[in-house]
């Protein structure tokens, strides 16, 4: 089986490397907007962190108040379409996770969704004259130039993972880390200190001059079935942890090194939604372990208020920090990413403004 595995991952790296040959050989294709773009992304697939990640980042000071954010929509019926969140809704519920919380979150910033986020930047800059667009899950995006590329590494990940696909988990080549201005890697409170010690010489290797910011993400309080916030001390004890996320055991560990006795984690694809026989199907498991039902703030987004207050679902609150405890605005101005500062200093064309 490996010997197949490996003959898929060198036509899948020819495949790669083919598209981004095309893109800088045909210029016209890419999009030069005139704000700052900060790309979010990764080199591997599976979560790594990236919604909190885009959280910390939009709520640092660091990032101008009038910003747009990009997103593919994965798996969504507008990922191949266009869909604008801006102001407080309704909107769909058939939206990503990731794009209805954001939205909930930060209700004064416009949300662009759609795969083609060329057009969206496009649009973006006629209608709303950004200062800053945050590409999500831009890193291999060819049609937009990024003035900012942070890429985000887990600490987690196996050794043997670090290969391209299907026979590891990276979707390019290891070298491409090169072109990240930052790499962030999460989950440093869960890795041992072996694990975080192979992957800073790996990766100072694999991108020697790339700078490295250890991130560790740990629950900062509740969401209780009403809605309302209360502090980590006055959450549920015995808890059934579920999730639709991409490592659902990983939302247990949290609960775990929080204090909480974890009965039993449910956990299912990321992005699925919760039909009402998923949910009775996880509330009746709670009633059996005598356990309050848990799950994460992705999720709360795809369930009602009302089934939340009915069933007593609580939501673990997280923030993601930099291990080093300086601020998220200081970790990156010391490596010299300042958002503000590109878009001061980036021309100002004019021509995608007139295009069209």
């Amino acid at each position: 089986m490996k010997p197949l595995l490996s003959i898929l991952s060198r036509v899948y790296d020819l495949l790669a490397r083919t598209e981004r040959r095309f893109f800088n050989a045909v210029p016209f294709l890419v999009e030069r907007p005139a704000a700052c773009v900060i790309s979010v992304g990764n080199l591997s697939v599976g979560g790594t962190g990236k919604t909190p990640f885009l959280f910390e980042l939009l709520s640092d000071p660091i990032v101008p108040a009038n910003r747009i954010v990009l997103t593919r929509g994965y798996r969504s019926p507008w990922e191949r379409g266009f869909y604008l969140l801006c102001g407080p809704g309704p909107h769909p519920s058939t939206l990503t996770d990731e794009a209805l919380l954001l939205a909930s979150l930060f209700p004064t910033t416009p949300i662009f969704v759609g795969k083609n986020r060329a057009h969206s930047a496009r649009l973006a800059e006629r209608w709303f004259k950004p200062d800053v667009l945050l590409l999500d899950d831009g890193f291999q995006y060819r049609r937009l130039p990024h003035d900012i590329d942070i890429v985000l590494w887990d600490a987690l990940m196996k050794k043997e993972e670090a290969g391209l696909l299907p026979l590891g988990r990276l979707r390019e080549r290891p070298e491409r880390l090169r072109d990240a201005h930052l790499i962030a890697m999460t989950r440093c409170e869960l890795a041992s200190d072996e694990q975080k010690e192979y992957w800073h010489l790996w990766l100072a290797r694999t991108a020697p001059g790339v700078p490295i910011l250890e991130m560790e993400t740990k629950p900062s309080g509740w969401i209780d079935p009403q809605g309302r916030h209360c502090s980590l001390e006055n959450g549920p004890e015995r808890v059934l942890a579920f999730a639709a996320i991409a490592k659902p055991e990983l939302f247990a560990a949290q609960l775990a090194a929080s204090g909480r006795n974890v009965a039993a984690t449910q956990g299912f694809r990321d992005h699925d939604g919760f039909s009402p026989e998923r949910l009775s199907a996880i509330l009746n498991e709670a009633k059996v372990l005598d356990a309050v039902p848990v799950c994460t703030t992705k999720d709360r987004i795809k369930i009602s208020a009302r089934e939340a207050a009915v069933h007593g679902i609580w939501t673990l609150e997280i923030r993601m920090k930099p291990t080093s405890g300086e601020s998220f605005g200081s970790a990156l101005r010391r490596y010299g990413l300042d958002p503000a500062r590109h878009a001061r200093s980036k021309a100002k064309p004019s021509v995608l403004l007139s295009a069209e």
